[in-house]
């Protein structure tokens, strides 16, 4: 079958799912990593599709038949491909953990820029000393292996409650040559002492979705997707973050930084919450969408 057949078959498979729009980015992700061909090396001339290119990396029919058919069934292509590419570095990823999305590589960015800029006020201090990143519910492990592989001398410690997840992380972690140190553990429930002190860096992004709300999302994300690492109690939609919270009263330094992605409903919430347990220079920002997504604050 010829590339721009693959396409018309997309669309009428996946209408139903995701506006043409979507679907034209699923698919152009998709012949991009199975068979090497980029978006515009397909529309380059009408013939570009079914040359040689085309034919040496179309793969068997069964391939793409049984991939556009779990497609079909809601599964999201990241876990049809078995990856994801998340602040530049590429995660194997499968229904045991959540899906990196884009709006968390801002967190990642801006935990870097702020050590960066560190780097550059403190550079006989920070050439000496690592930085101490714990990251809380570290799924694929994407926040803690995008901040080892970019802050320097950082030592990275990563939790979860999955130990699926874990495994998962431990891979990518290798397969980018980060060194981290994987934690089994419950932040609701386990003793907090086996987590690492004098943190430079607490970060997270835990689970913030209310249960009432599942109604509201797309099927992809209800049916494939971890429910532990998405949904929070109706009645306590900040559980986790008073949780980890507590972690950071004890277990950051002096001027240590707590870091959160965070539901837009809750934001506000989460900076009271801050500055209830003494939590200094506060700061609340919102994502590239113009929606209110991350929190920080300094223990002093």
């Amino acid at each position: 079958m010829i590339l721009s057949t693959l396409r018309t078959l997309f669309h009428t498979k996946l209408a139903a799912l995701y506006s043409e729009r979507e679907v034209d980015a699923i698919f152009f992700a998709y012949i991009y990593d199975k068979y090497g061909i980029r978006k515009y090396e397909y529309f380059l001339n009408a013939q570009k599709h079914e040359g040689t290119k085309a034919r040496r990396h179309e793969g068997t029919k069964g391939e793409w038949e049984k991939d556009l058919e779990e497609l079909s069934n809601g599964c999201p292509l990241q876990y049809v491909l078995g990856k994801t590419v998340f602040y530049g570095l590429t995660l194997e990823v499968n229904p045991a953990v959540l899906i990196p999305r884009p709006e968390t590589e801002e967190l990642v960015e801006v935990v870097c820029s702020k050590f960066k800029v560190q780097s550059s006020k403190f550079n006989v201090q920070s050439s000496i000393l690592p930085i101490r990143v714990l990251d809380v519910g570290t799924g694929s492990g994407a926040i803690a292996i995008a901040l080892a592989k970019n802050i320097k001398n950082a030592e990275v410690w990563a939790t979860d409650i999955s130990e699926l997840a874990l495994e998962n992380a431990q891979k990518n972690a290798s397969t980018n040559n980060v060194t981290i140190q994987f934690l089994h553990h419950d932040i609701l429930k386990d003793d907090i002492t086996m987590l690492p002190s004098n943190l430079d860096v607490i970060v997270s992004n835990p689970p913030y979705i209310p249960c009432g709300e599942q109604i509201n999302l797309h099927k992809n994300v209800v049916q494939y997707e971890p429910h532990e690492a998405l949904f929070v109690p109706d009645k306590n939609p900040l559980v986790f973050y008073d949780a980890i919270t507590n972690v950071a009263i004890k277990n950051l330094r002096k001027g240590g930084i707590l870091f959160f992605e965070t539901h837009e409903k809750f934001h506000l919430e989460l900076s009271v919450m801050f500055a209830t347990k003494g939590f200094k220079e506060i700061k609340l920002w919102n994502d590239l969408n113009g929606n209110p997504r991350f929190a920080s604050g300094k223990k002093l």
